[in-house]
């Protein structure tokens, strides 16, 4: 039933003779255009072609991670990875109990441990655009998008109580490119859930003035009409990497393209200083997150060409610096870019230099995308690029010298007092 064109497929820079051979239980997405739901007059964009899992993740397959990785059973998993609902549901570390059967889809089960599941099979989450693409087709049509019936079916499965015991995978519907459940039975985590954001447009909307979210954000809905996919973006928008939730598991997926670099396993962290990866500072020197160790530090997010939200954000921190007098030079000032694209070594020195930034105090860091955003997750910071500009939540966080997260302030021109008195406590003799 595959339709006439996954037998000849062209994507950006991929071309294949025939349709790829899937790898053992998993389909090929041929992937292509879409318009996305969260901004007017949306550029669309490309899902390039990739292999997805024909069913979520069970029970009985997440066992046998677990009984292979001790480190993510239940009583071992560390809160920063996984919250005290993780694998509730089973009856014990290694028993699934009648709550769990085998076959159903795996729930309760944070974005970390997804992808440490995901890694240890070779694969990865699919990309919110991977999973928006799949997720459009019906039994019959590769973008049933527009389709009130398939909206309304949606609707009414999205409307329904979540039950204790959840049925089969196999039970699930199949669509178009032999992928079955992506809708019906749990929602799933994707790579970048923390893009997802419902927000308000920033020249206008009074709602973005101190968190950058809106509550009306389906006013800035490609298609206001496609409520279901409205429903999702919200979903994840409001998670955090370390949620276990009973409605929602996971499948794998797997780049086709010989080119393309399938996301590294995330390490097991008790900070976000123990996070892999290499940065680069401001004066183009190698980074790691561990070098920050050994000093209290002021830490936000963002990218110099932002216009609204970091210049206030730089403001309010040098503040900070400002009322410590003679103590900030016990204190790191840091800032991570969320745009490794145009925030070069170059480009931050001169956002400090334009900023009057002592170097002693202060350092700015950009890092590969798959590194800023394990990062971000860690940090429970979520961002969104929208037009060649990015959405994103603000933060200014005081960690202490191994990483641990103190102090959070997430409200544009909110009042320092209780982030200088969190440095104080943290740097007093």
């Amino acid at each position: 039933m595959r339709h006439a064109l996954l037998a000849l497929l062209l994507v950006p820079g991929v071309f294949f003779a025939k349709t790829p051979e899937p790898p053992p239980g998993m389909v090929f997405i041929p992937g292509g255009e879409y318009k996305p739901l969260y901004a007017k007059e949306a550029t669309p964009r490309t899902a390039p072609a990739f292999f997805m899992d024909a069913v979520q993740v069970t029970n009985a397959q997440f066992l046998d991670f677990v009984e292979a990785h001790p480190e993510w059973r239940r009583s071992q998993a560390r809160s920063t990875q996984a919250d005290s609902n993780y694998l509730k549901h089973w009856a014990g570390d290694l028993d699934l109990g009648a709550k769990a059967p085998p076959q159903a889809p795996v729930t309760h089960v944070s974005w970390h441990a997804a992808q440490a599941y995901c890694q240890s099979q070779h694969k990865r989450l699919p990309t919110q655009d991977e999973w928006e693409f799949a997720a459009r087709a019906d039994a019959k049509k590769i973008d049933a998008s527009t389709d009130q019936a398939f909206l309304k079916l949606l609707l009414e499965w999205y409307s329904k109580p979540a039950t204790s015991a959840l049925e089969s995978v196999q039970s699930g519907i199949l669509n178009v490119h032999g992928v079955r459940g992506l809708h019906g039975l749990v929602w799933e985590w994707v790579h970048d859930f923390n893009s997802s954001m419902i927000v308000g447009d920033s020249r206008g909307d009074g709602s973005m003035e101190r968190k950058l979210f809106c509550g009306a954000g389906s006013l800035l809905a490609a298609d206001v009409s496609n409520y279901a996919a409205y429903m999702r973006f919200a979903f994840r928008s409001s998670l955090k990497g370390n949620y276990c939730v009973g409605s929602l598991g996971f499948r794998g997926a797997k780049s086709v393209s010989a080119n393309a670099k399938d996301v590294k396993r995330p390490a097991i962290f008790k900070t976000p200083y123990d996070l892999l990866g290499e940065w680069r500072t401001q004066d183009d020197k190698p980074a790691t997150l561990a070098s920050l160790r050994g000093k209290v530090r002021v830490v936000t997010m963002g990218f110099t060409r932002c216009k609204f939200a970091c210049p206030r954000i730089f403001h309010d921190m040098q503040k900070v610096e400002a009322a410590l007098g003679a103590d900030a030079d016990k204190v790191g000032f840091t800032f991570l870019s969320i745009d490794p694209q145009h925030d070069t070594p170059a480009a931050m020195a001169a956002k400090m230099a334009e900023l009057k930034m002592s170097g002693e105090r202060w350092t700015f860091l950009t890092a590969p995308d798959d590194t800023v955003q394990q990062l971000a997750v860690a940090l429970n910071f979520k961002f969104q690029l929208v037009e060649g500009f990015f959405a994103h939540s603000n933060l200014i966080a005081v960690l202490d010298e191994d990483g641990n997260v103190i102090h959070r302030e997430e409200s544009l021109g909110a009042d320092i007092e209780p982030t200088v008195n969190s440095v104080r406590q943290l740097i007093k003799p």
